[in-house]
């Protein structure tokens, strides 16, 4: 169990903890629906205008189901403040507190959402073991399980600043620790997305992955964070690009400077946040196939691909359906495409080949690959499109004698191998 705090508690000692006397007279009353629904709103009244610390125990009419809560966006916001939540069988206990200030002074409190995992419907049935607390009790962590299954997890908010020409919209309002969470950044009509940044709530910057199309994703920290992003206007003349790339990570004289500028001012890649274009972070199966899609014009599509990975009315959904369509991809097999997983060297090479025979590109060429020591390494499917992509140019090695057909392809080497591609395709 990892120490957050100057406090670390086991359920049994947090339990004994919050039986010490506290707002022990007030009597607060659970506000729920009766009607069955896969999530369920926990809202209290009676709550003591002093109470800075809660925990209580909700019966579930399902007890079959996995469950977890997600705290309310606007308690999340309150100064301080930490949740922690416990599952097992027919019951979740919820535990809150506040590091300065009160819960409410208003006497009423909604905690947040109780969800089934798996959709099925339940009513929250009652009210058990409430304690209460005029005080901050440390940031604990719930720990142990009385039998069964058990889980635990604590929730953090998502703010994102508002911003001039656009927005951005995340797919939380708040988050446990390690949840992939999507940003989408929309820009008003002449206006380009220029940077985006993620931070905690120690200021530090938090990794995003470019997914393309105005999407990004991150790995929610053990804090709450905040996006701000920055929209630049339009400059006349080359396509909506605002000119020579920005990035303070882009050096002049880079191997990658030109390739990152053709992408931005193409409008095929952004920037990553704080002004930044992250030429060494990979890129995903799903931005390099949706790229290319809208190279060929994002052409109608009908019918679905076999993917069970690929969600309905996700960004790149159209693509990957249009590309399947079309042979430039198969997936991994077993109706696995992999949107999120990085692009590696030889994925790339067997998309470009696939997707250059589909605009009635020349396609015969072939390189010798043994001067690559790491040549053997190449996956049989990718074999000949590797060939093929060496003899065009548009994948070198990554050393006079390695190849990494293995290898991500990170954001520098992507622009890279599109502005060639590009080339090649006149």
């Amino acid at each position: 169990m990892r120490k957050i705090s100057a406090l670390l508690l086991t359920l049994a000692t947090l339990f004994s903890l919050l039986a010490v006397p506290a707002a022990a007279a007030a009597s607060p009353q659970l506000v729920t629906s009766g009607t069955a629904a896969a999530t369920q709103e926990i809202k209290l009244t009676g709550i003591p205008n002093n109470c800075q610390s809660f925990q209580a125990t909700f019966t579930l009419s399902n007890d079959s189901a996995d469950y977890g809560f997600v705290a309310d966006n606007d308690l999340m916001l309150l100064p301080g403040i930490y949740t922690t939540y416990q599952h097992s069988g027919g019951s979740v206990t919820v535990y809150v507190t506040a590091k300065s200030g009160v819960l409410t002074d208003t006497g009423s409190l909604t905690l947040g959402t109780v969800s089934s995992a798996d959709g099925s419907t339940f009513t929250v049935t009652g009210m058990s073991g409430v304690k209460l607390l005029d005080s901050y009790t440390g940031d604990i962590e719930l720990g142990g399980s009385s039998g069964g299954s058990g889980s635990s997890s604590t929730a953090r908010a998502i703010t994102i600043k508002a911003s001039t020409g656009g927005s951005v919209t995340a797919s939380a309002a708040q988050a446990v620790q390690g949840r992939t969470i999507t940003l989408t950044a929309t820009a008003q009509e002449g206006y380009v997305l220029e940077s985006i940044a993620v931070t905690n709530s120690a200021g530090r910057t938090v990794a995003l992955t470019d997914l393309g199309g105005g999407k990004y994703t991150f790995t929610m920290p053990a804090s709450a964070v905040t996006v701000t992003a920055a929209f630049a206007a339009q400059s006349g003349g080359n396509g909506g690009a605002t000119g020579s790339q920005p990035f303070v990570d882009v050096p002049a004289g880079a191997w990658y400077e030109e390739a990152v500028q053709y992408v931005y001012e193409n409008g095929l890649m952004s920037g990553t946040g704080d002004g930044r274009f992250s030429p060494e972070v990979t890129t995903s199966r799903a931005m390099i196939v949706t790229i290319l899609y809208r190279q060929a014009g994002s052409p109608a599509v009908t019918g679905s691909a076999a993917f069970t990975d690929v969600e309905a009315d996700t960004w790149y959904t159209d693509a990957v359906n249009w590309a399947s369509a079309n042979g430039i991809v198969s997936g991994y097999g077993e109706g696995k495409f992999g949107p999120n997983d990085p692009i590696t060297r030889e994925q790339m090479a067997a998309i470009l080949c696939r997707y250059a025979s589909y605009k009635g590109m020349d396609v015969t060429k072939r390189a010798d690959l043994s001067a690559f020591s790491d040549a053997g390494q190449v996956s049989d499917y990718a074999l000949e499109t590797m060939r093929w992509a060496v003899a065009e140019g548009l994948i070198t090695g990554t050393s006079e004698t390695t190849l990494s057909p293995a290898g991500s392809a990170t954001r520098a080497q992507a622009a890279l191998i599109l502005m060639r591609f590009a080339a090649l395709e006149g």
